[in-house]
């Protein structure tokens, strides 16, 4: 007997059906752990196979803090006289880092001359370096040294590593007390927006220290920015009209 190679064809699915195999997918994954790279392999497989095509969106702008609330967010920090809180919420807008990545980072990825930090395994399942500035290093270094079982730059109470939920409640502990809209991710979005603005970096040399896996996403973030000049130009050229 001979096997006849048959050519899969989607069948036409409901709403309900489409809802009910997307749901089993998740639970596929979330039972094999698969990583980001499996899921993509067969996420694209899927949409190969099916007549399922993703809604367009429209572009949004991220969300940043004005100058002002993101001086009261750090002054209500060091209020609290915490300093692991103080370095730990400088540390995700000095490095950009992804909330997970930052309650990952060993004492050991840290090098503290070089004034970077390794992210092992980051989104997408890659590694890269992030980096800090200098003076941040100085205190960085300083507690460090105070704790020198630390297996995680920053661990809790209960000397285990920092969780996702943990550093999201502490930053919105913090974002209240400022009277501001804040999420661990706000200082990602207030990193890239400050180094598009002021670095003069290319977009190809952001895209190594953000981690996008798209030079492309990385546009939007022109739009926060708005270049200094290109506002000057705005002002200027509104100050003869009297509404």
């Amino acid at each position: 007997m001979t096997r006849k190679n048959t050519k899969f064809v989607p069948a036409k699915s409901s709403a309900k059906d489409t809802r009910e195999g997307i749901d089993a997918i998740i639970r596929i994954v979330r039972r094999f752990g698969w990583s980001y790279e499996e899921w993509r392999y067969v996420s694209k497989r899927v949409l190969a196979k099916t007549d399922i095509h993703p809604e367009r969106t429209g572009r949004k702008l991220p969300r940043v803090l004005t100058a002002a609330e993101f001086t009261r967010f750090y002054e209500a920090i060091d209020k609290a006289k915490d300093p692991q809180h103080a370095l730990m919420l400088r540390m995700l807008f000095y490095t950009g880092c992804r909330v997970s990545e930052l309650c990952r980072i060993q004492v050991t990825d840290v090098d503290l001359d070089a004034c970077k930090v390794r992210i092992s395994q980051g989104k997408g399942s890659k590694d890269r370096y992030v980096l800090f500035s200098k003076g941040f290093a100085t205190a960085l270094r300083t507690f460090v040294k105070s704790r020198p079982h630390h297996r995680y730059l920053f661990q809790s109470r209960k000397n285990t590593k920092f969780g996702v939920r943990q550093v999201q409640y502490i930053v919105g502990r913090y974002a209240r007390q400022a009277d501001v809209t804040a999420t661990p991710h706000t200082f990602r979005h207030q990193m890239i927006t400050h180094l598009s603005r002021h670095s003069g970096l290319a977009d190809a040399e952001l895209q190594v220290l953000t981690g996008h896996a798209r030079r492309d996403t990385l546009a939007v973030y022109q739009h926060v920015a708005l270049d200094a000049a290109l506002e000057a130009k705005y002002h200027q050229a509104m100050k003869a009209l009297d509404l």
